[in-house]
């Protein structure tokens, strides 16, 4: 009888113990499960932002290249000048080979046209200087003077001598005749036009008395330049037509002369030594 209590006490404390070490078996190993879990819901967690996170905006070769001339740049190279490449090129050109400054001096004749002309004779020589001022190679600017003597007799003045000076302004054209043939090409053919006030003094030795009065006049024509020396010496030929617009050129002074008005042009041709600076 007692030996069989003592066998149930021992079975039950082997259950019991039984129970204690599959309790503490299930206990380790659970908590082993969960930090495996846990390691796996932090990788999924890494995965997915991985895949979601917005990629970084990656530069193409263009922008890679501007973003590379822009620090690259400075106040200097990046400068973009007002003149075209043609323009820096015809600058350079005109730099190395144009002529800029000019002295002209010249002699030549002045015959007035219309009414003025049947009492005015043809004046030569007149006395020409001027000062040329070269743009480009196509364009010029001229100040000058000049000096002319006329003289006539009618009635009812009789004999009267006539000197004009003048002061005039003008520009120059140059025309293109690179394409052109070797004669015209030597010529330098040119169109100039300008402005000028005339002095005019009328001595009546008749009278025994002197006027003096002057005027507003513009004009225009044609020239040519043929090279002594290129670039140093030139001889010139230009022909002109002035229009003066003296006060008393619609009056009647000489009409016992048969001469209605003053009115007229004058016609100048003037031939000239260049020298070129």
């Amino acid at each position: 009888m007692i030996s069989l209590v003592n066998k149930k006490k021992s079975n039950l404390e082997l259950k019991k113990q039984a129970r204690q070490e599959a309790g503490a078996f299930s206990s380790t190993h659970g908590f082993g499960a969960l930090r495996m879990r846990v390691r796996l819901i932090l990788l999924l967690l890494l995965l997915l932002s991985g895949i979601f996170s917005t990629p970084s905006h990656a530069a193409s070769p263009e922008e890679s290249t501007q973003a590379g001339t822009a620090e690259l740049a400075n106040p200097f190279s990046d400068f973009v000048p007002f003149e075209d490449e043609y323009d820096i090129d015809e600058d350079e050109r005109f730099m190395y080979f144009g002529r800029f400054f000019a002295v002209s001096m010249g002699t030549g004749i002045h015959k007035f046209s219309g009414n003025i002309g049947k009492l005015y004779n043809t004046a030569i020589p007149v006395l020409d200087f001027r000062m040329i001022y070269f743009f480009d190679f196509r364009l010029a600017g001229q100040l000058g003077i000049s000096s002319a003597s006329h003289a006539f007799n009618a009635a009812p003045n009789g004999a009267v001598d006539i000197s004009l000076f003048r002061i005039n302004a003008d520009l120059k054209y140059y025309f293109d005749t690179k394409n052109m043939g070797a004669a015209i090409t030597s010529s330098n053919p040119y169109v100039v036009g300008g402005v000028s006030q005339t002095f005019r003094t009328q001595s009546f030795q008749d009278h025994n008395s002197v006027e003096k009065d002057n005027a507003f006049a513009i004009s225009g024509g044609l020239g040519m330049e043929f090279a002594l020396k290129p670039r140093k010496t030139s001889i010139g030929i230009e022909g002109r037509i002035h229009q003066i617009f003296f006060e008393d050129r619609f009056t009647q002074e000489y009409l016992e002369s048969g001469i209605e008005d003053t009115t007229g042009s004058m016609y100048s041709v003037i031939t000239s030594l260049i020298f070129f600076f």
